[in-house]
């Protein structure tokens, strides 16, 4: 029996270790299992016509919102091409509304509910041993007899049954590698996934810290943590961090998914003595608006939010990403307005956008009609409006998100930007809306990929800015500093290249 266990490379990081989690379930059983993460570059024909060569008899499919339209398209292909192979589909983006996902797909023949190494384990045992004795396999939906059976649920699994994903894979000084120190849903907010009944399970901390040693034996790269806010245990977080700390090769970078509100004074202390490099954190703010918080799930006290992250800013060389979400009930455009402008003034490395998604199995999409939600019925379920939040608002911001996106998160215009606001006493979330209406406006966004043409947009935008209050002085300054950033951030001989042709774009 040979099965392949497979998706398609893209930005989701659960994804990146589903398939390894996958084959630790099965590598000792007599099937013939292979494993493929195809490039996201190959075209849905070089998968399928690579699949097909392979002659497999199952075929697993991990996937996500990112991916699905492109799986459910090469499944269906690759059913055609081989009729009678067994075509599997798992993640959470089928894990809910699976009886209708099935439904609707008719070349998918069984569908893994939630975690899936035990799913997997049991069901090649029954294939193997004829037992076919698919109503008992927790999680598992089936067809028979033109029926479709789906099993509630698996049991939780204990996390640390699951072998060391990278035990057998000899790791570079180049890789970014992906761990996994818990399962279970710390994050159940309206808008999260969360599997039914799902309490924590996480692996010992001796465990932890051994495979953590491995990562800074080989020198890798960065370890990113894939659980949704990894310090939900205070205490344990703490320790973890210690160890890194106290531990460092001056190299590795890692990578957190951290919940601002759970960050205490003796923490931030901890943290203030890393070495700049050796964390990013990745922190919701979400929202400012307390009744969009409430009503998203989010039991955050804003404040206590925006001054832990304040704090770890000014006593560490700790990275940090910062997101805000638009679309969340009640929050009108000039409420996010302010949440841009509080999030933006607390200097994180990144400020991020998101646009609300109402994924399956989420509260807030079941409540949808009770806040006017009207949403893209196709993955990723991005919201178009709500009662609170009109279309052409929220393509706005989409827009805002894709300008700010080109203009923070380096320290490129680390001068400009600073020096702007402080002339022009501009709000920043005005001034980027501005300079998104300027771009737009100029049909520049396609020069917008030349870096140099940054500077000089950023420079034609601000011409306006200063001339309505007569600043020509000041104008003539903030050129020198606009050019001070680019020198520091391209190479001498790009610099020449942008004189030559100067601030004419």
């Amino acid at each position: 029996m040979r099965l392949l266990l497979t998706t398609i490379e893209n930005d989701c990081i659960h994804s990146k270790l589903a398939l390894k989690n996958l084959y630790s379930a099965v590598e000792g059983s007599p099937a013939d299992v292979s494993v493929k993460e195809y490039p996201r570059e190959m075209t849905t024909s070089e998968i399928y016509d690579d699949i097909v060569r392979g002659d497999y008899d199952i075929v697993y499919f991990h996937t996500n919102m990112a991916i699905s339209s492109r799986i459910d398209n090469i499944a269906e292909l690759v059913k055609k091409a081989m009729p009678v192979v067994n075509i599997i589909l798992g993640g959470r983006e089928v894990s809910f509304g699976t009886r209708k996902y099935m439904e609707d797909h008719p070349q998918v023949d069984f569908v893994f509910r939630g975690y899936g190494e035990m799913i997997l384990f049991r069901f090649v045992k029954a294939l193997l041993t004829y037992s076919f004795d698919f109503d008992r396999i927790g999680g598992l939906a089936y067809r028979e007899n033109d029926e479709i059976y789906v099993n509630d649920f698996p049991e939780n699994m204990d996390y640390d049954k699951i072998p060391f994903p990278y035990e057998q894979e000899e790791l570079t000084a180049r890789d970014q590698v992906y761990y996994q120190s818990f399962r279970g849903d710390a994050d159940r907010c309206a808008y999260a996934q969360v599997l039914p009944d799902r309490s924590i399970s996480a692996l010992p901390l001796g465990r932890v810290c051994s495979e953590l040693r491995y990562f800074l034996i080989k020198e890798v790269k960065s370890v990113t943590f894939v659980e949704k806010w990894f310090n939900y245990n205070v205490d344990r977080a703490y320790k973890i961090w210690d160890y890194l700390i106290s531990n460092d090769n001056g190299v590795t970078k890692f990578i957190f998914d951290v919940n601002g509100d759970y960050l205490d004074e003796e923490t931030v202390r901890l943290l203030s003595g890393a070495r700049k490099g050796l964390f990013e954190f990745n922190m919701d703010i979400e929202s400012t608006n307390a009744e969009a918080l409430d009503a998203a799930g989010r039991k955050a006290n804003i404040y206590q939010l925006m001054y832990n992250i304040s704090k770890l800013l000014q006593m560490s060389e700790v990275k940090v990403n910062a997101y805000i979400t638009a679309g969340l009930p009640f929050d009108t455009p000039q409420q996010f307005q302010r949440t841009f402008n509080k999030a933006y003034g607390l200097g994180t490395a990144t400020l991020n956008i998101r646009i609300l998604n109402l994924r399956k199995g989420t509260l807030l999409r079941e409540e949808a009609d009770k806040f006017g939600y009207v949403y893209n019925s196709r993955a990723p379920y991005q919201v178009i409006a709500n009662d609170f939040m009109p279309a052409p608002e929220l393509i706005k911001i989409k827009d805002i998100a894709r300008v700010t996106g080109l203009y923070t998160g380096t320290e490129d215009f680390a001068q400009s930007l600073p020096r702007i606001f402080r002339d022009t006493s501009v709000k920043p979330y005005t001034f980027f809306q501005g300079l998104t209406e300027f771009i737009y406006r100029n049909d520049l966004m396609k020069k917008t990929g030349i870096k140099e043409n940054l500077y000089r947009i950023l420079y034609a935008y601000a011409q306006g800015q200063y001339d309505s209050s007569n600043e020509t002085l000041k104008l003539q300054v903030l050129m020198d500093v606009i050019h001070d950033d680019l020198e520091n951030s391209m190479s001498p001989e790009d610099v020449k290249k942008f004189d030559r042709k100067g601030w004419e774009l």
